[in-house]
């Protein structure tokens, strides 16, 4: 167990060999919950939408299209009521 220090600002550093042993990087998101006198921090994961930047501008709507057009298909071979 490592003690640190609150701020003035209420914030706290999470030491370097536990952000190094479980993946946390500047930038990083974290959630943080309460259970009894324990503080609980945990990595979240990232989002998928997040990793769409490298998508053309309106493939949802390409991609919604597909979609539908495959519902469609099935539907036609019986595969979807």
């Amino acid at each position: 167990m490592t003690t640190v220090t609150v701020t003035r600002h209420a914030q706290i550093t999470i030491p370097k060999k536990i952000r190094e042993a479980l993946g946390i990087r500047e930038g990083d998101n974290v959630d943080i919950s309460a259970d009894d006198e324990k503080i609980i921090v945990r990595r979240t994961l990232p989002k998928i939408k997040e990793f769409t930047d490298f998508l053309p501008r309106g493939f949802d709507v390409v991609l919604e299209k597909m979609r539908k057009d495959s519902r469609e298909r099935l539907k036609a071979l019986g595969i979807l009521p």
